[in-house]
């Protein structure tokens, strides 16, 4: 597998209820996945110890608002978690990670710049991967 410029990612949502469609003019992404730990500790221990928990997952995306697009609002005033896709390489369509999320939106923009927009969410379950 090569190196990869971001360029070339893509990211599809869902609102909660309908297919997920392509969130057009994002620019950045992350994708963090993170664990429960709980301590292990004995008597006689010189060194803490832990037991790994629970997996989850959570990240955020942005890029420059575009106002036609209703997914991202829909799917943060939902009562339903969205499905959310995301592929490193367009290119390769059979490589990408998915799963289920919590998103929160925030949109700003003002008379010096452009309007943009950014997604901060939590995952609702499993993150998946493609191949796994």
């Amino acid at each position: 597998m090569a190196t990869l410029h971001g360029k070339n990612s893509m990211l599809y949502m869902s609102d909660g209820t309908n297919q997920a469609e392509k969130i057009s003019e994002a620019a950045e992404w992350t994708l963090d996945v993170n664990f429960d730990e709980d301590p292990d500790p004995a008597l006689g221990d010189s060194w803490k110890t832990r037991l790994k928990g629970l997996l989850e997952f959570s990240g955020s995306f942005s890029g420059n608002f575009d106002d036609a697009q209703d997914t991202l609002w829909d799917a943060s005033i939902a009562s339903t978690s969205a499905k959310f896709y995301l592929y490193p390489a367009s290119g390769q369509s059979g490589r990408y990670y998915h799963g289920n999320i919590w998103p929160k939106v925030s949109i700003g923009g003002g008379v010096s710049g452009k309007e943009t927009f950014s997604v901060s969410f939590t995952g609702d379950g499993t993150l998946s991967k493609i191949p796994a």
